[in-house]
């Protein structure tokens, strides 16, 4: 959903906070930044939900969205399609609902949906705003927020280093 790699930062699994003492700070599942001042360097944060079990205990337990609330501007929940009720998703939520799907399939969604779409052809993979998040004006983030950004960077580098740039020979006349 984050198509523009040089508008956007995105994290995964990033644990908001530093050092051993932190060792139960809370984690966010994905964490989407825009790096442009004239989008207001928007900040997204997604909590991935892959059983109705799973979302009906984070209803229940509010204050586990509290640090994502804190530092995003948007706060959505991310599912399989259908896996909860639009009227279940919190006031102050959004849903983006996720899964696999052929090319007529997925066109049979959009006639269901009006939120935003992004579709892989290639991997037959959809996701799509269902119910859009409204916006929050929140404090920027502190320099624990920033640390656990750069740490979880570092952290994809190293697993999965860039690819070396390709080169290719010019002939010379």
């Amino acid at each position: 959903m984050h198509p523009s790699a040089s508008e956007w930062l995105f994290f995964r699994e990033m644990r908001v906070g530093t050092g051993r003492q932190n060792a139960g700070a809370q984690r966010v599942d994905g964490f989407a930044l825009n790096t442009l001042p004239h989008m207001a360097m928007k900040r997204i944060c997604y909590e991935v939900k892959t059983s109705r079990a799973d979302f009906l205990t984070e209803l229940k337990q509010p204050i586990k969205r509290r640090i994502g609330m804190r530092y995003s501007n948007e706060f959505y929940f991310v599912t399989p399609a259908a896996l909860v009720k639009i009227g279940e998703i919190p006031a102050e939520c959004g849903l983006v609902e996720a899964g696999f799907a052929t090319f007529d399939e997925w066109k049979e969604l959009i006639g269901r949906h009006s939120g935003f779409f992004n579709y892989d052809p290639e991997r037959r993979a959809y996701c799509m705003i269902t119910v859009p998040a409204p916006w929050r004006d929140t404090p920027g983030p502190t320099w624990q927020l920033v640390a656990a950004m750069l740490r979880n960077q570092r952290r994809q580098f190293v697993e999965k280093p860039p690819a070396r740039p390709v080169q290719e020979r010019l002939d010379l006349l």
